[in-house]
């Protein structure tokens, strides 16, 4: 009975502080586009180069298809092209030409795929892992080399039976070298990646195993990987969706993740060696298969972006003055996998608008 109603008094207390924190604003200055009206628009996943032109990879779940929208800044206009059947959760990252890269899972094989494009034209190429299926979120990296690393769920093994486990491939010049991140079944079905300044990988993922739900976080010392529960660990154990990570450039870890079990959107960093978890706002229902966005600005403030599925709205959520502020970005269904970038002083925000519209662009200028 202590147990129960010290669980019940916790999550009070969590919506109190998220209805305190989260002062909730409608700004109007934001831009609206279509990118793309051929529908679809799930799964984006959005990079800003030097240059000011943005690239986004998302799927159509319609036709299964993987798309890449390109917007020229100096004639401020999209251009898309079609690339690959796709299941979706596709990641992009731009190399040290700033030319797109993507990862992403093939449609109705359950394969781990890369793209890239060369300057003149797309390569493909199915990586050959041994298992059965690949399937949910995929995230990619690359090193200093433009080396890529791409953390994925393997869904099924060579076995009979289920993985359901965490794992990474790496190209090292070379050929694709395997590794699993974490075995814990259930670790990894959303999953974010990111590199520290000295080129060390760190994972921050969900575990959805009913026993062991948790948020975890995973970094590479060169030979081993070092996993560690965040929030969930022991019997009061936390179902997480929505995951999202970047490294600072004083490599500080932030991390987005949506708290399933009292319905609220969190931030987690680490500051002295102690990780330290805020609620940033309450959701009326969280959805699925859904993926916040997060960014550090110049100043070292946290921007994210979270759909609310229950109210059918985009928002995005800041500190300011010590508390967090969340305005509404973009409403009537549309916010699904939101990516979330800050380029030259503009916020720019990609994704899926599920009443049909096809993948959406907003931006505006940052405060």
């Amino acid at each position: 009975m202590r147990v129960i109603w010290r669980e019940r008094t916790e999550q009070l207390a969590l919506l109190l502080l998220a209805g305190s924190w989260a002062m909730t604003l409608h700004a109007a200055e934001w831009h609206y586009e279509t990118v793309s009206q051929a529908g679809g628009g799930k799964f984006s996943s959005m990079r800003v180069d030097a240059s000011g032109n943005v690239h986004v990879s998302y799927v159509n779940d319609a036709t299964n298809q993987l798309n890449y929208s390109f917007w020229d800044h100096t004639i401020h206009k999209w251009f898309t092209t079609t690339l690959d059947a796709s299941g979706g959760f596709c990641s992009l990252a731009l190399d040290s030409h700033q030319r797109p890269r993507i990862s992403y899972t093939d449609y109705g094989t359950g394969r781990l795929k890369y793209t890239y494009w060369d300057g003149a034209t797309w390569h493909k190429e199915t990586i050959q892992i041994r298992a059965k299926e690949i399937f949910f979120y995929t995230s990619l990296t690359l090193d200093a080399q433009d080396n890529p690393s791409i953390s994925y769920y393997e869904y099924w093994g060579t076995g009979d039976n289920y993985e359901l486990h965490l794992r990474l491939v790496a190209w090292n010049g070379k050929y694709w070298e395997v590794r699993t991140v974490d075995p814990t079944p259930g670790s990894g079905k959303f999953n974010s990646m990111a590199l520290d300044s000295a080129g060390n990988l760190h994972v921050a993922y969900a575990n959805v195993a009913s026993e062991t739900a948790s948020l975890r976080y995973a970094t590479w010392n060169g030979k081993s990987w070092n996993v560690e529960i965040l929030e969930g660990d022991g019997p009061m154990n936390l179902p997480v969706f929505s995951v999202a990570l970047i490294v600072d450039k004083y490599d500080i870890p932030h991390i987005t993740y949506t708290d399933v079990r009292n319905h609220l959107v969190k931030y987690a960093t680490r500051k002295d060696g102690k990780w330290q978890m805020e609620v940033v706002d309450a959701l009326v229902r969280e959805a699925y298969p859904d993926k916040n966005g997060l960014v550090i600005d110049d100043r070292g403030i946290p921007y994210m972006s979270y759909y609310d599925s229950g109210a059918g709205v985009l928002k995005l959520a800041y500190r300011k003055n010590g508390k967090w502020i969340a305005e509404v970005v973009d409403q009537q269904g549309a916010g699904l996998n939101s990516s979330l970038q800050i380029d030259h002083d503009t916020i720019w925000l990609t994704y899926a608008d599920e009443s049909g519209r096809g993948l959406k662009c907003a931006r505006r200028p940052l405060d």
